[in-house]
């Protein structure tokens, strides 16, 4: 029982000094994160479109060497 009065008492008091020593409110922080998952999620999509691009050069790619080995061989 100690114990538990213990542990339930050290989570209390970490609890209240994380949120007096936080850098920021939770709205500050809420939208620092959103600003940051925004930038994040802008460079995934660009690349994306780069990967998709290099993707579609090299299925043209082959293609064209596909069609120029099938018109050897006619």
């Amino acid at each position: 029982m100690k114990y538990a009065i213990g542990f339930v008492m050290g989570a209390l008091v970490g609890a209240i000094v994380a949120l007096l020593f936080a850098p920021s409110s939770g709205k500050e922080l809420r939208s620092n994160i959103k600003s940051q998952a925004d930038v994040q999620y802008a460079q995934l999509q660009n690349e994306w479109q780069k990967g998709m691009q290099e993707i579609k050069s090299r299925i043209d790619k082959l293609t064209g060497d596909l069609q120029a080995v099938s018109n050897e061989s006619v």
